[in-house]
């Protein structure tokens, strides 16, 4: 390969905070942007598994540390990001990965404060984040990159009201601060996953863990035969793998996609086609 092509990957050099990335799909967009050459931060509520994934990076010659953070805290969310950039005196990529499947479900028996949780979880964390991650940037005057993880369900119903409306409310919110971050120099774009074959919804299916809806609400349309049927009917005849979605996010860190900013990338295998 011509070196200058490799360099379009490259992020040498770069630090980047991870939300959610002691598992999943965070876990390999850390180990991804890692080997790209980021120095990486793995932020999550669970600090023992970021601690775990920043020792295995580290371990495979790459450069990476642990905070704990919970993204739903303004507080904690805002000293999450300052320590991310006080490790290396920079911060110039953030992955808004954190996220959650729980409070999924119809509407009939789902309460307020389940739907509360879940914008809290899905959608506030996102700008609890971004805000002291722009003012970072903004502040450092060298650019920068914010990739936000959406989900085909912010395109078309399927887990629930309200974690369908905050993942779409991201692709939103990830078009209006694209516009505002512009002048600094700083890009805006969001991955929404299809169907991943994560390890939670893995042990979900062989009843290792509970459920993140109850039996009656599989009656409601979101959760019912038909949704069932369309998450099954993929065209690439798979569910996706988390690596998979990591790699679009590098895409988006990267000097690769210099000109794009303000866009949800879509990596579902063609569910959102059919």
């Amino acid at each position: 390969m011509d070196p200058q092509t490799g360099e379009l990957l490259s992020l040498d050099g770069q630090t980047a905070l991870v939300t959610g990335g002691a598992t999943g799909i965070g876990e390999s967009i850390a180990r991804l942007l890692a080997s790209a050459g980021a120095h990486v931060v793995i932020g999550d509520i669970d600090t023992e598994g970021a601690a775990r994934v920043a020792a295995d990076i580290e371990t495979a010659g790459h450069s990476a540390a642990a905070v704990g953070m919970d993204v739903t805290s303004e507080v904690s969310a805002r000293a999450g990001v300052e320590t991310a950039a006080d490790v290396t005196g920079r911060l110039d990529i953030l992955v808004n990965n954190a996220g959650s499947y729980a409070e999924a479900g119809g509407i009939i028996d789902q309460s307020y404060e389940s739907w509360r949780k879940a914008v809290d979880v899905n959608l506030d964390s996102v700008f609890l984040c971004s805000k002291p991650a722009a003012e970072t940037m903004a502040r450092a005057n060298q650019g920068g990159v914010i990739v936000s993880i959406a989900s085909v369900d912010g395109l078309l119903p399927c887990l629930g009201t309200a974690y369908d409306s905050a993942k779409a409310a991201v692709m939103h919110f990830t078009a209006s601060l694209a516009v505002d971050l512009a002048p600094f120099g700083v890009r805006v774009n969001a991955v929404a996953p299809g169907n991943i074959d994560v390890e939670t919804l893995r042990r979900m299916r062989a009843g290792d863990l509970p459920r993140v809806w109850s039996a009656a609400t599989e009656n409601s349309g979101l959760m019912g035969p038909l949704m069932q049927q369309r998450s099954s009917n993929i065209p690439l005849g798979r569910r996706g793998q988390p690596e998979e979605v990591a790699r679009a996010v590098l895409f988006l860190s990267a000097r690769a996609s210099s000109y794009m900013t303000g866009q949800t990338l879509v990596v579902d295998g063609g569910w959102t086609l059919v």
